[in-house]
């Protein structure tokens, strides 16, 4: 491997890190479904599967472009890239409504209250996708939002890790997905610390975004105001 794929393996390493975060916690339930006696998953949850695994693909394959200096085949394939991050966020919001509608939430969680939680998710991507393809002509800030935007996709990966881990020794859910996003976060800022001296403003403010939503996802759906909200969003 060549000194500028290896000086530039930050964001490869963190697409990847995450990505298998992903695959333990949806092993179960999507991507070894056929070695359990699971009911299928519907059309739409089978969609989103496929989605969001060629969205950490791509972001993958984006990263592994630009450090090897192959920009212009990253620009073109980043057209491609936009429009998968787009479908990825509108076929999560919908598929989110649908669940509540029907009536599916984590054990112990009402539908309407929990909807805050995805939904926040979904309002997380798309800011940091919408601000990515807006300043990707600095790119400094482009590949840092892009990072922020997979990162925030960690909440539904460690909600099914929590279960796994957490509630067979009796523990408080919810503590993996806080902890999980926060030490990412602090990843890509070390990261940055060590190579620049600093960190970039990209990571101060959306990465303080980021860790602050989290928590304030679930805290939103026991407010007395989400409820009408929500309501109003499955009609």
């Amino acid at each position: 491997m060549n000194t500028a794929i290896i000086r530039n393996r930050f964001p490869m390493v963190a697409v990847a890190a995450l990505t298998l975060v992903t695959v333990v916690a949806f092993a179960r339930t999507y991507y070894l479904s056929v070695l359990f006696e699971l009911p299928p998953l519907s059309r739409a949850a089978h969609i989103h599967g496929l989605i969001a695994t060629l969205w950490l693909a791509l972001h993958f394959t984006q990263a592994r472009l630009v450090a090897a200096h192959r920009i212009d085949i990253h620009r073109r394939l980043g057209i491609f890239t936009a429009v998968v991050g787009a479908v990825l966020a509108y076929q999560a919001m919908l598929l989110a409504l649908a669940g509540a509608a029907a009536g599916h939430a984590p054990p112990g969680r009402d539908p309407l209250q929990f909807l805050s939680v995805p939904m926040g998710t979904t309002t997380m991507f798309t800011g940091f996708l919408i601000a990515a393809l807006a300043l990707r002509r600095k790119r400094e800030w482009h590949k840092r939002l892009m990072l922020l935007a997979t990162f925030a996709l960690l909440v539904p990966a460690a909600g099914r890790v929590d279960t796994m881990i957490m509630t067979p020794f009796g523990l408080p859910r919810t503590i993996l997905a806080n902890v999980l996003t926060g030490a990412f976060v602090l990843w890509a800022c070390a990261n940055d610390w060590r190579k620049f001296g600093r960190v970039h403003s990209a990571y101060l403010i959306g990465g303080a975004l980021l860790m602050i939503s989290v928590p304030l996802r679930r805290w939103i759906g026991f407010t007395d105001w989400w409820i009408p909200i929500a309501k109003w969003l499955i009609s």
